[in-house]
């Protein structure tokens, strides 16, 4: 079922799913705060603002860093809240705090458009491919509403009664991806005086118990890291996993609870961003404990 498909936010995931959708036939118009970025997109008709996308599509697929690069999108002059949104499905794909996608959710519901949260896990990739995890909170009928753009664009959709919640899951997820990393990193270190090459670790872990699926995925960028040539495919930068692991900080701090895992691996990442690794991809994690 083709429908029109807005996106807003073009950046690495948003470029990908939008290029999904064009392939599977959907009408899809987008915006981008820098412009040159939604023209590089074959078959994408450019929109001027967040308002003018939503003219054109009956879903609006937000795809934002943060809350920061939210707030003016939703609240802007010509923003999302500033167009008629009484037949729109907002999906807003984001990596969020709870609050905040909550916010986002009241604020468009306030105005009479429909509201879905849906983070994903997978990187670029899967996005490419229609293989993300789809976490849906929301009303049941805004998610039926969706359901034509999240099955081309995920492969499992779990759902959720609010927003808030899929925002939360997302952030559960991410914790133990993101440890993962820093461990196996430690793990090959810990191994190095030992004679085993890091290539063997990183199979044997990855075939282990232990293991992340993930550590299997990016194999070859780990290996590449290791070795000290950045991976030349950037599916989820260390800029964006230091960005998500301060959510998961404040989300806890928030709520009263430590979470001393989350907290040491931010400070990993945030020495490895210090040292000029922020534009790298992930795996670049499970080498910054190497460095000469």
């Amino acid at each position: 079922m083709s429908v029109r498909v807005g996106m807003v936010g073009l950046g690495r995931m948003g470029a990908a799913m939008a290029a999904r959708l064009i392939e599977r036939g959907h009408q899809v118009s987008g915006w981008n705060r820098t412009a040159s970025r939604a023209a590089a997109i074959q078959g994408l008709t450019v929109k001027a603002s967040p308002a003018e996308t939503v003219a054109s599509a009956d879903i609006v697929i937000v795809m934002l860093l943060d809350e920061e690069a939210a707030r003016p999108v939703y609240h802007g002059d010509a923003g999302l809240l500033a167009a008629d949104l009484k037949d729109t499905v907002i999906l807003d794909m984001s990596t969020l705090k709870p609050r905040d996608m909550l916010a986002n959710a009241e604020a468009v519901r306030a105005v009479g458009g429909a509201f879905v949260a849906c983070p994903v896990g997978g990187t670029v990739g899967p996005a490419r491919a229609g293989k993300l995890l789809g976490l849906a909170g929301g009303e049941a009928a805004a998610i039926e509403r969706a359901l034509p753009v999240l099955n081309d664009l995920c492969d499992r959709i779990e759902r959720f009664a609010e927003p808030e919640a899929a925002s939360a899951m997302k952030l559960a997820i991410n914790l133990p991806l993101l440890a993962a990393f820093q461990a196996l990193g430690e793990s090959i270190l810990m191994t190095r005086d030992y004679g085993i090459p890091a290539d063997r670790v990183v199979s044997i872990i990855g075939q282990s118990p232990g293991g992340a699926p993930a550590i299997g995925l990016r194999r070859e960028a780990i290996l590449s890291e290791i070795g000290g040539k950045p991976a030349s495919v950037v599916g989820f930068s260390l800029d964006a996993v230091e960005k998500d692991l301060r959510l998961i900080d404040e989300v806890g701090g928030e709520a009263g609870f430590d979470l001393p895992l989350a907290l040491s691996v931010r400070g990993q990442v945030h020495d490895a961003v210090r040292e000029g690794w922020g534009e790298r991809d992930l795996a670049a994690l499970a080498a910054f404990n190497l460095r000469a």
